[in-house]
């Protein structure tokens, strides 16, 4: 075998080792915590987003990972080689796919643990469940701004995870990095991502003199037209290379549409004519996806939805992020949603009106975890502690962060309310009327103490997971 066919690649928890298409993943024995390596069976499953396990086995105090390569892939290590459009490209879907809160799983996200194929497709290796080894010295959002940082300029990812900031030139500070080095979660770094081509766009357009702007590129535009006519019209080029130019020019007059339709965006968004600026993002040429980002970006969940029904769970958590859940309630879907996007709405708006009937019929058939944990929360915050506690038990195998998170709110629950007992044991000891009274305040107080503390431990605990939830 030459040196070309083996490539050793690290992550935090061992060295890949590919031969042609086979990718082994050795790792000591020591680092797991099953009993039978059947344990870990579960790995073999077929998931879109991995590369297929085909072999698992344990010898000599080791545990060897055998993974199958599809044809033609490139490990993400290679990505800085590529053009700036591969690089983005690549990196937007990354952020796109949101493995980390899509997964069950922990999924690393070193570079060397990605594979690609231009200009859309990513797939991760090594996932781990709770018996096997994975990286948690970091944050969900620490290693989605490495992985984005080494994406968007080749640099060391261990170097990123803890200094970021060593990418920026002080003198010259790229305003890009500058923005993705202070995303404050995930989800904020996914939206700077995704704005790399209108943030490019509006560098170049800013080098350029406001005033003189419009007139130049109507100059720019009607020169390219009439050239590209006059070439034309004159015979000037060959027969059979007409159809290119005649294909050039139509290029050309797309371009231009989406530009004008570009520049009256703004406007129509600043006047509230949300349907005359859903049609100019259509001439603009903007994807579903980024027409709904925008829409969201001023709040137009319904107009949103009308666009793409699709992204009903993501519409949904950013009007509770927003306090704006009561919103949901008037939200209609249009004829073209499928109709589990049509129960989900259903049963969105029964959470909101605590119809426990609806709530209770659906739980055990909602693989959500979004929508157990707001199902959750609910329950909570009409103390009905129980009714949690099984949502809690149905997220624990879907979501690990969301079920702490929730199984952390029950805590704080029942920590507020030992306070609120302690506190009314006071009340009642200050109004007693008995040689026992001076105790009695005394052993209260106590209990305030105790159960304050214990309050303050629960929403350490709140704060702890409510932050790995929103990254």
């Amino acid at each position: 075998m030459s040196k070309q066919d083996l490539q050793l690649l690290n992550i935090e928890v061992g060295t890949f080792k590919r031969a042609d298409n086979q990718l082994t993943l050795d790792m000591e024995r020591k680092l797991f915590r099953y009993d039978r390596i059947s344990e870990l069976n579960e790995l073999k499953h077929d998931d879109p987003d991995f590369l297929q396990l085909t072999n698992l086995i344990e010898e000599d105090h080791h545990v060897v990972l055998t993974y199958l390569l599809p044809d033609k892939v490139k490990n993400l290590k290679a990505l800085p080689k590529e053009d700036k459009a591969i690089r983005t490209s690549i990196a937007k879907e990354i952020m796109n796919q949101a493995i980390i809160s899509k997964s069950s799983y922990h999924v690393n996200l070193n570079p060397s643990n990605i594979w690609y194929y231009p200009m859309h497709h990513v797939w991760y290796v090594y996932r781990a469940n709770e018996l096997m080894p994975f990286d948690d010295k970091h944050s969900d959002l620490e290693k989605y701004r490495a992985l984005m940082l080494f994406c968007l300029t080749g640099a060391t990812y261990e170097r990123l995870l803890d200094e970021p900031r060593t990418v920026i030139n002080k003198k010259h500070p790229d305003e890009l990095l500058t923005q993705v080095i202070g995303a404050k979660s995930v989800s904020e770094l996914a939206e700077i991502i995704n704005g790399i081509e209108d943030f490019v766009n509006y560098q170049e357009w800013q080098q350029v003199d406001q005033i003189k702007a419009s007139h130049k590129r109507k100059y720019i535009y009607t020169t390219v037209g009439i050239a590209l006519v006059a070439l034309l019209m004159v015979g000037l080029v060959k027969k059979n290379d007409q159809k290119k130019y005649q294909a050039l020019a139509s290029q050309s007059q797309t371009k231009i549409v989406q530009l004008k339709a570009k520049n009256q965006l703004q406007k129509y968004i600043d006047n509230k004519d949300w349907k005359t600026a859903r049609t100019a993002m259509t001439k603009a040429g903007y994807s579903k996806q980024r027409q709904v980002q925008t829409l969201l970006k001023y709040k137009q969940y319904q107009v949103a939805l009308n666009v793409d029904p699709s992204q009903l769970n993501k519409i949904v958590n950013l009007a509770y992020k927003n306090n704006q859940k009561d919103n949901i309630l008037t939200w209609v879907l249009p004829s073209k949603a499928k109709g589990s996007i049509q129960s989900q709405l259903k049963l969105e708006k029964a959470i909101i009106n605590y119809d426990t009937n609806k709530m209770g019929n659906e739980v055990s058939f909602t693989d959500n975890p979004d929508v157990l944990l707001r199902m959750g929360e609910a329950y909570l915050d009409h103390d009905d502690t129980q009714n949690a506690q099984n949502v809690q038990t149905k997220l624990s195998g879907l979501s690990i962060n969301k079920a702490k998170y929730l199984k952390a709110l029950i805590k704080h629950k029942s920590a507020s309310k030992s306070v609120d007992n302690a506190k009314k044991k006071l009340e009642d000891a200050e109004k007693a009327d008995d040689k026992d009274k001076d105790n009695k305040i005394k052993s209260a107080k106590a209990d305030i103490k105790t159960a304050k503390k214990s309050l303050d431990t629960a929403q350490k605990e709140v704060e702890k997971w409510q932050k790995k939830v929103g990254e």
